[in-house]
């Protein structure tokens, strides 16, 4: 088979998934995490997730999982922050874990977090010292 038709039959293919994914979207969930630079750790730990972003994808909305969120509804002031980051990470990956628990038989939507250096099931293990992460069973790359 030539280059070009398996690039052919490869797009057929991600289009009909993609498809497929408006066909049931009232239970597919697209999901997005930043975190800190994987550049700047210095001692070889696991880069803190900062914020988790999960949008709906029949209605668009978006449940939003951030340590400032968590600092901000503990009332923290935002130059006593630094000195929290751990605990507000811990609060902030429970809530966003409790979400996934709810969401389990949703599609979960997203781009190459499959592995520990950006993989938010690894992630969220390492980060909540979990020992059973269940990964959502409809989570697709």
């Amino acid at each position: 088979m030539s280059k070009t038709l398996r690039r052919i039959k490869t797009h057929r293919k991600a289009k009909n998934i993609i498809n497929g994914f408006y066909d049931n979207d009232t239970h597919c969930l697209l999901i997005h995490y930043s975190c800190e630079s994987f550049y700047d750790i210095k001692d070889g730990k696991t880069p803190r997730i900062t914020s988790i972003a999960v949008r709906y994808l029949n209605t668009a909305q978006t449940k939003s999982f951030s340590i400032h969120k968590v600092a901000e509804l503990k009332q923290i002031p935002i130059d006593q922050i630094n000195g929290s980051y751990d605990q507000l990470e811990k609060e902030m990956l429970k809530d966003f874990y409790k979400f996934m628990e709810e969401h389990k038989d949703y599609k979960w939507i997203h781009w190459n977090m499959r592995d520990i250096n950006y993989g938010f099931t690894a992630s969220v293990r390492v980060r909540t010292n979990r020992n059973k992460v269940k990964v959502p069973t409809g989570a697709i790359m």
